[in-house]
């Protein structure tokens, strides 16, 4: 009998020790749509904020097809994905009528945020995020399609982010940070379409650096900056591939912190594929194809190995004593490299095909680099 009882508390402790079964949460926008395959043990939310709120944290929440006119704000680790149902995978989070709440941020001011994360963990995918506002509900201040705001963390990757743009300043995709917390985002294969201020956006006011942000394989389209890295960013932009920005820079990096490497950009044609405005950052095998400027120096950057094709106005321009610029390659254009009569190491770089290679170059320069098909190679511009 003894063992009996043995062999019955063992295997109570056996099942004890096992962990219990996760439900899975999903969100409809009409509760005939449940869109679970049939499978049963799910519990069921009709908007997604009551669904962050509720779930226990580390739970996976399963956004059905459909749109979702609310503000989500999301302050617990969890993993909010939209899911496939019949012929559709888009789940939409839309402007609500009322407009969007606002908070406070360390680096952007006073933010309204459609969707915010304030914790972390937190992991979003294939969900869309549209801005698209009137006059009765267009937030005030920079307004986020998905703001990660000061101490959270997560990895953000298949969203698009799209028509951030009712007031002066919207933004597709922004994290920030500030002293005392750590954070880290990764930023990875989303799409931002028509955000007015930046497709993607990231600011730390730490020193040294609390916050890492990756920012990778994003295509980002129709803003005034494409991507945009401020005060003290640690991390990467690499690998987008940025087309149609308007007036101002498709990278604009302000962090010294913060490496801008195998980038695609397409134009600006009024503007700068990089804007370098701090020491410190790295610029190397980007591919910048129709802007005004190719690569702008404010600051004792690197420069190399970049592919710079059919400037408006030159390839890279060096406005700031310090600079190094090496090994790119700079075709077509009116001038290859402009020094504005500062100094910096510039050698190795091969220019073709452009009006004037080097122009605005000090009496100091020892530099040696190629030159292809030049009338003028070189110009002192008045140094």
């Amino acid at each position: 009998m003894r063992r009996v009882h043995f062999v019955l508390l063992f295997l109570v402790l056996v099942i004890g020790a096992q962990p219990l079964v996760a439900v899975t949460y999903y969100v409809t926008h009409q509760p005939t749509l449940l869109c679970t395959n049939n499978k049963t043990g799910y519990s069921i939310f009709l908007t997604i904020q009551d669904a962050v709120t509720q779930v226990p944290a580390g739970s996976t929440i399963n956004v059905c097809p459909g749109t979702y006119a609310e503000q989500v704000i999301i302050s617990q680790p969890l993993t909010l994905r939209g899911v496939s149902y019949g012929a559709s995978s888009q789940a939409v989070i839309a402007m609500p009528s009322t407009g969007l709440t606002t908070t406070s941020s360390v680096s952007f001011g006073t933010v309204a945020p459609q969707v915010q994360v304030t914790a972390g963990p937190v992991k979003i995918s294939n969900i869309t995020v549209d801005g698209t506002a009137g006059s009765s509900n267009c937030p005030a201040g920079t307004y986020f399609g998905i703001f990660y705001s000061s101490g959270s963390s997560g990895t953000v990757s298949e969203v698009e982010a799209r028509n951030q743009n009712c007031s002066a300043a919207g933004i597709g995709i922004g994290a920030e940070n500030g002293p005392g917390a750590t954070g880290s985002i990764i930023i990875e294969n989303n799409t931002t379409n028509a955000a007015n201020g930046a497709g993607i956006a990231a600011g730390s006011e730490g020193s040294p650096s609390t916050l890492t942000v990756s920012i990778k394989g994003n295509y980002v389209t129709g803003s005034f900056n494409g991507i945009v890295t401020c005060c003290n960013v640690a991390g990467t932009v690499s690998d987008n591939v940025i087309n149609a920005v308007a007036d101002g820079s498709g990278v604009f990096a302000l962090s010294p912190s913060t490496a801008v490497s195998g980038n695609t950009i397409i134009g600006p044609v009024n503007g700068l594929g990089i804007y370098v405005d701090v020491d410190g950052v790295t610029v190397s095998d980007n591919t910048i194809h129709g802007a005004e400027w190719g690569v702008w120096v404010y600051g004792a950057a690197t420069v190399t190995s970049n592919h710079v094709f059919n400037s408006s106005a030159g390839g890279i321009y060096i406005d700031k004593t310090g600079a190094t610029v090496k090994s790119n390659v700079i075709t077509g254009g009116p001038v290859g490299i402009g020094f504005n009569c500062f100094t910096g190491t510039v050698s190795g770089n091969t220019i073709n095909g452009v009006t004037t290679g080097l122009d605005g170059v000090p009496a100091s320069f020892t530099g040696v680099n190629t030159f292809y098909n030049l009338a003028t190679n070189t110009t002192s511009g008045g140094c």
